[in-house]
């Protein structure tokens, strides 16, 4: 068994334990698994397949799964300086580690285990690093976009001198910030009183859409409350749009960073900013359609925008709907034959016949995020007609 170490984390793989220092960081069994192939071979692309195969043992899972897992990894890793950009996504290709890992025999002082060696795997000596292969400049992925400038600030700086104008801006910024941080939004880039948001950067999750959009409610909000003076309050408009893009590397040091980006949804939330009325955002369609009913929106219809090519479809969000919650919002429409969930949905219903007998029951649904969870028990609900027989209590995270 050998030790890898990587920046200030020690991966066990006999106790198959992961440490920052001394301490045990909290991870599952299965994102231990996943780091282990990873750093087994530093700078190395491994399948999504691979990587399946490694966690769940021949079972057969959704690759949401391994996205799950992924997260969890780059959650703890984000924490460390550069430690966002340790594993690496490779498009229809898998993942691979490109941090430097040293790797050390559990009960060898020369740090050239005979196991490890024979397996093929590269190996360091105790005081070298591997050297990984350098790493892409950019990557695809898909973001949502926001764009939101100060309204009105022209007409700031014919009635303000520069060091209050200077004042105001900065704390127009200080808001965007703050507001995107509470949303998980990177602030990639800003000019004057523009600034452009990033949602899904440097790592996605699966409500970046509905993310973007309530960061710019809330924005709008805060920069109103900004106002200096109660007869000229400040507005921001605000733009929103989803779609494939490449993100490279930031070029420059210090705050004159940039982060390159190539894709139709930097340049249409500009525009879609440009159309907006002060303290409003305005969302592409691309956005709409990942958000189900979590908002109240005034549909724009079709806009000509400049520099893009035909009419865009434009809608303004309001403010949030009054759903019971994201999954009810999500599936309005209506849900889709459930699948290969027999055997879980005859043992629910079992013990819900239990139950009506007298016999009390308990069942505890757990699973990772995305396997279908609530789902099953929606057809839980829809089976049984127990709509006037249950309560339903929804987590937090789940309140809309």
């Amino acid at each position: 068994m050998a030790i890898y170490t990587f920046g200030p984390f020690r991966l066990d793989t006999k106790a198959e334990i992961l440490f920052r220092g001394a301490d045990p960081v909290a991870l599952g069994q299965r994102a231990i698994a996943l780091l282990r192939v990873l750093v087994e071979r530093p700078g190395v692309p491994v399948s999504k397949d691979a990587l399946i195969e490694a966690a769940w043992l021949g079972l057969t899972v959704e690759e949401s799964n391994l996205t799950v897992q992924m997260a969890a990894l780059r959650r703890v890793f984000d924490q460390e300086p550069g430690g966002e950009r340790w594993i690496e996504t490779l498009p229809r290709r898998g993942y691979r580690f490109v941090g430097s890992v040293v790797a050390r025999d559990q009960g060898d002082a020369t740090g050239v285990p005979s196991n490890v060696a024979d397996s093929g795997v590269t190996t360091a000596e105790p005081d070298l690093a591997i050297t990984p292969t350098p790493k892409t400049k950019a990557e695809r992925r898909q973001l949502t976009i926001m764009s939101c400038e100060l309204a009105g600030s022209a007409a700031l700086s014919a009635n303000m001198e520069l060091e209050d104008l200077r004042d105001v801006i900065d704390a127009y910024h200080r808001c965007v910030f703050d507001t995107a941080g509470r949303f998980a939004g990177f602030v990639a880039k800003r000019i004057g009183d523009l600034a452009l948001v990033f949602f899904g950067y440097p790592a996605a999750h699966e409500g970046d859409a509905e993310q973007a959009v309530r960061a710019g409610l809330e924005l709008c909000a805060a920069v109103q409350a900004l106002s200096p003076h109660a007869d000229a309050p400040l507005r921001c408009r605000v733009g929103i749009a989803t779609g494939m893009v490449i993100v490279s590397d930031p070029a420059g040091n210090g705050e004159t960073q940039e982060y390159g980006l190539v894709g139709e949804a930097p340049n249409l939330a500009a525009r879609l900013q440009g159309i907006a009325e002060p303290n409003m955002v305005v969302i592409a369609d691309s956005t709409r359609r990942l958000l189900g009913n979590l908002f109240e929106l005034d549909d724009l219809g079709p806009q000509e925008l400049k520099g893009i090519s035909g009419p865009t479809r434009a809608w303004a969000a309001l403010r949030p709907a009054s759903v019971e919650g994201r999954f009810e919002a999500m599936h309005a429409s209506g849900l889709t034959d459930l699948v290969g969930r027999e055997e879980e949905l005859d043992l629910l219903l079992r013990r819900w016949s239990k139950a009506k007998s007298g016999e009390g029951q308990v069942v505890l649904l757990s699973g990772e995020a995305g396997i279908g969870k609530s789902r099953l028990t929606a057809a839980l609900v829809c089976t049984e007609n127990l709509n006037s027989d249950v309560v339903m209590v929804k987590p937090a995270e789940d309140r809309v």
